[in-house]
């Protein structure tokens, strides 16, 4: 194999955000297609909670909440990892996230994340409601990542 300066052509110097080297591209990559289906979510999430808030769209709404909220914080993490750094769970991403000007208010995206948490293990009516309240908040704070994302 090709040898410069004693490293292969394609091994970046510095894990990180370069295009020019494989991981940089791989990163690149996936963080334009995780922007591009978050988008599409927040669309969904925004449709179902214009819909008439019946007992199956209330569950529709939370169902979409979930899968936006996912790849939300897979978004910042594909971004956070394109700026040379790292995150591995939902809530370091979100800290990391603030900490780097992508959101602008942590407390609010944990408490999202502890709603998301809460859908799986949610039984009881009344917790569903109040998730389904803060799930009606959710699409102004994409928006707001998108936009930062993109920036």
């Amino acid at each position: 194999m090709a040898q410069w300066l004693g490293r292969r052509l394609w091994e970046p110097k510095v894990a990180g955000s370069n295009p020019a080297t494989p991981t940089g591209f791989l990163i690149s990559i996936m963080l334009k297609n995780l922007i591009k289906n978050l988008k599409k979510a927040n669309q969904r999430l925004k449709e179902a909670i214009k819909a008439k808030p019946t007992q199956l769209n209330k569950d529709a709404t939370l169902q979409r909440f979930e899968f936006t909220f996912e790849l939300s914080w897979k978004a910042m993490q594909a971004y956070i990892r394109d700026q040379g750094l790292d995150c591995l769970s939902p809530k370091s991403c979100i800290r990391e996230a603030a900490r780097l000007g992508l959101i602008e208010n942590p407390k609010t995206w944990l408490e999202f994340l502890e709603a998301r948490n809460l859908i799986a293990h949610t039984y009881n009516q009344k917790m569903a409601n109040r998730i389904y309240k803060k799930a009606l908040k959710f699409p102004k704070e994409v928006e707001r990542l998108l936009e930062n994302l993109e920036g």
